[in-house]
């Protein structure tokens, strides 16, 4: 007899570095023309993340379905969202000392619109607030922003970015 299927957010860890990968191919490759194979992609997002991940650098947050009764190896992963917390230098004045900062929330097409993305979501704010941000931060994709938006998540005009990689003639100093 099957059990009903259950979603869960669990925490990623290095063995989930792989699945990570290859959910953040598909999240962008969604969005814009892959400029390396998804073999080469995987290979080194999966690098990437397993550092990080054993590291602490990043905190990863896995939804994954799975029938009711049925072990965690028969999982199957639905969404991803990162989170990394960013210092900043201790201030003898009242400022805040560390932002959050959230990426990668996606959920695979045929899951969305039930509610995963808002449990991620909602996992990767909290974990940034528990751990002393009191600003997080995150670019939407165009189909992303209304669920941002119903988060209370709002753009802000005051950030500043030199992009020199992208603008070379916009660079400043010699």
């Amino acid at each position: 007899m099957t059990g009903r299927l259950v979603t869960q957010v669990r925490r990623a860890g290095r063995p989930d570095a792989r699945v990570m990968a290859m959910m953040r191919w598909a999240f962008r490759t969604e969005l814009g023309t892959p400029v390396e194979s998804e073999r080469q992609f995987v290979e080194r997002a999966t690098t990437w993340l397993a550092d990080r991940l054993e590291l602490g650098s990043w905190t990863g947050w896995l939804a994954v379905e799975r029938e009711d009764e049925q072990e965690h190896e028969q999982e199957e992963p639905v969404g991803l969202v990162l989170a990394h917390l960013l210092e900043k230098v201790p201030n003898p004045v009242v400022e805040p000392e560390s932002i959050g900062y959230v990426s990668s929330l996606y959920v695979r097409p045929g899951c969305r619109d039930g509610g995963i993305g808002d449990v991620l979501l909602r996992t990767a704010v909290d974990f940034c607030r528990d751990h002393g941000a009191d600003t997080v931060v995150l670019w939407p994709s165009p189909r992303s922003f209304p669920l941002y938006a119903r988060h209370g998540f709002r753009r802000r005009g005051e950030v500043m970015e030199l992009h020199w990689a992208a603008e070379p003639e916009t660079r400043l100093g010699p």
